[in-house]
């Protein structure tokens, strides 16, 4: 057998020094038992222990003093951290020295019960005052009592506090319609209950509505059930946080049309043919924007989409975007992101430390208003979808408020929100920035400008055409539309952001401030220094291409070569002097410098070859590539640099070109 080597003494020494591998601590759980039957505080709903049978788990907002009957949120309730607590289920107490709540306590009647929860003196004091268990004790089966917390009385409305100034009768009784609002003729637990459902009460005519969230949690006419499925030797009971007064049994149209804080918001509803609708499609959600809210819109905007039928598709998404299919109650809405309505709209939700619960830009005022058909929550603010948005309100979205603030200056804003529909090619706030001062200071001249970038019309960019030619509302001025591949330009502007949608028309972002061109090719040839010999040579071929450039409706490219650059290449050839002394060969080659097109080099991208014909058809196409930056066409290059005219633009390149 071969002999086995011993570890050596160094290598044991090693091995003793060496500290020991650590081990991954596991997490203490911390089970404390108290005589009420809690077992401990966590914020981590993954660390909750459940010790035994018959222990639930409840959660908690420390900083606001709530109490909901199982988990539902992530860890926060707006904005507030929550924390998880086990307790034994309601009818279990705990035995010494053991886990869990093995104990079953004794079973009282419903209202003994009831006293026995504690919080709900106030309301239960009503019901003997006005003799309401005499009522209960003369009905053969069991029934379902609904126990209001004391604190839940401060915040009472004022509709509530009437109903308990109001007496009806039921069964020979006779008290406030409030106490058998709270009372169901039957034994209901939470496992019975399902969203929408409308469960009976001994006030007759005026159901409950059950909103069930999707962890189950059960709201009874939008109020949290805190404490749920208490059982009693007669019915069961259930606390929740404050009186319910009896809900509507008019629908949420009959609410609207007779509340006189919401007859704009009615009359939109209206005009939509939505009101019918609204009668009868149940279960719904209204935000409602108070009469103070459309206030708070131009008086013109609301004339114009309510009044103008070629405005009603953006009418009908206005209407729309303040309804939402289902029951959305104001505490299910404090757990939620995002907020889908009918017009397919997702709108933003939020909650404050305050509890202030926003949707979109508006904050609900009045929350939870109970009808036979759904809720209702009153806002502060008109939900504008982008299908209702005016031309000025869509420019400021789109980031073009520079624009904006010289529509307002020189008077076109109401205009434009108003009325239309337009087409608005607006700068951008970068592009605006070379907007002259003095300029800025006439207004007149300041209204020129915003002028020429309007023209009548909605033109979305894929109806527009190539080298389309459209009337600007500056009298006697026209805007010229070039269709690159995947850029548009319009004039000298390069459209970096198209086809913002608005009810009354479009709106396209530029990179550049528009003017106005004022001279003609010729006239722009003859009034360039820098292009003498080139004019020299136009001037030499004959009147016929003189007249094109001046008269000629166009549009034209004309590609010019300055006299330093004809200089430079004259002292190496002879070509430039043969060409002014052989008049067919000049009229070819200035034949070959005039494009019967419009080129915009700044809308060219990287890479891109164009195809451009000459005046002389018959003859190859010219191809102007783009590469690095460089624009070039044959063997000459083009510059950055061009001349925009009435009737085309003139472009820059270093040497002549031949047929």
């Amino acid at each position: 057998m071969p002999l086995q080597r011993r570890p050596s003494p160094f290598l044991l020494l090693l091995l003793l020094l060496l500290p020991p591998p650590s081990r991954t601590q596991q997490p203490v759980k911390r089970y404390h038992l108290s005589p009420s039957g809690t077992y401990y505080f966590t914020s981590n709903p993954s660390l909750v222990y459940k010790p035994g049978r018959d222990v639930c788990v409840v959660e908690e907002v420390p900083a606001l003093n709530l109490t909901f009957p199982l988990p539902w949120t992530h860890g926060s309730f707006c904005t507030h951290p929550t924390n998880l607590r086990q307790q034994c289920c309601e009818g279990y107490t705990v035995a010494a020295l053991e886990r869990g709540c093995p104990v079953v306590k004794h079973v009282k009647d419903v209202l003994a019960t009831g006293r026995d929860l504690g919080g709900g003196d106030r309301f239960l004091s009503m019901i003997h005052r006005y003799l309401l268990p005499r009522l209960l004790t003369s009905r053969t089966s069991a029934f379902t009592l609904l126990l209001p917390l004391d604190e839940g009385f401060r915040s009472l409305e004022e509709r509530t506090w009437s109903e308990l100034g109001r007496v009806v009768e039921v069964e020979g009784w006779t008290g406030p319609p409030l106490l058998p609002y709270h009372v169901l003729p039957r034994r209901w637990t939470t496992t019975q209950l399902h969203h929408g459902q409308r469960l009976p009460t001994l006030l007759e005519d005026h159901p409950l509505t059950v909103t069930k969230l999707s962890n189950k949690m059960v709201l009874l006419n939008c109020v949290a059930v805190h404490r749920v499925d208490v059982h009693a030797r007669d019915g069961v009971v259930h606390v929740i946080s404050k009186p319910l007064p009896p809900a509507y049994t008019k629908t949420l149209a009959d609410l609207v049309s007779a509340d006189p804080k919401l007859t704009m918001f009615f009359t939109i509803l209206g005009y939509a043919d939505l009101v019918a609708w609204v009668r009868r499609t149940s279960p719904l959600t209204i935000l409602a924007p108070t009469n103070a809210a459309f206030d708070l819109l131009p008086r013109r905007f609301i004339d114009s989409i309510t009044y103008d039928m070629k405005y009603s598709p953006a009418l009908q998404a206005l209407a729309r975007q303040h309804l939402v299919d289902g029951v959305e109650c104001s505490l299910g809405l404090r757990t939620k992101v995002r907020l889908n309505t009918l017009e397919g709209r997702s709108l933003p939700v939020s909650c404050s430390a305050s509890l202030t619960l926003t949707v979109g830009r508006a904050t609900i005022t009045t929350a939870d208003v109970i009808t036979s058909n759904g809720v209702l929550h009153y806002i502060d603010r008109v939900l504008i979808p982008p299908m209702a948005l005016s031309l000025m309100q869509v420019a400021r979205r789109a980031g073009a408020t520079r624009f904006v603030q010289l529509v307002r200056k020189v008077g076109l804003f109401k205009d434009l929100v108003s009325f239309g529909p337009y087409t608005v090619f607006a700068p951008s706030n970068q592009a605006l920035r070379a907007l002259n001062r003095s300029v800025l200071r006439d207004r007149a001249t300041l209204k020129k400008v915003v002028l020429y970038h309007i023209t009548k019309g909605a033109q979305a960019s894929y109806n527009l055409k190539d080298n389309q030619v459209l009337p600007s509302r500056l009298p006697g001025a026209s805007l010229r539309v070039k269709i690159h591949p995947k850029i548009m330009s319009v004039e000298a502007g390069v459209v970096v952001s198209g086809d913002h949608f608005a009810f009354n028309g479009y709106v396209h972002i530029l990179d550049s401030l528009l003017t106005p061109p004022t001279l003609s090719l010729a006239r722009a040839l003859a009034l360039t220094p820098s292009l003498s010999r080139f004019t020299a040579l136009v001037t030499q071929a004959g009147i016929w291409l003189w007249r094109e450039l001046s008269q000629g409706a166009g549009p034209y490219t004309l590609l010019v070569v300055p006299d330093e650059d004809i200089e430079t290449w004259a002292t190496d050839t002879f070509t430039y002097y043969r060409i002014i002394n052989d008049p067919r060969l000049l009229n070819q080659s200035l034949n070959t410098h005039l494009l019967e097109d419009l080129v915009m080099p700044r809308a060219l991208q990287e890479g891109s070859t164009s195809l451009l014909r000459s005046r002389h058809s018959s003859r190859a196409a010219l191809h102007l590539t783009v590469s690095q930056g460089r624009l070039s066409l044959r063997h000459a290059s083009v510059s950055d640099d061009f001349i925009l005219c009435t009737n085309g633009i003139i472009l820059f390149i270093d040497t002549l070109l031949f047929p």
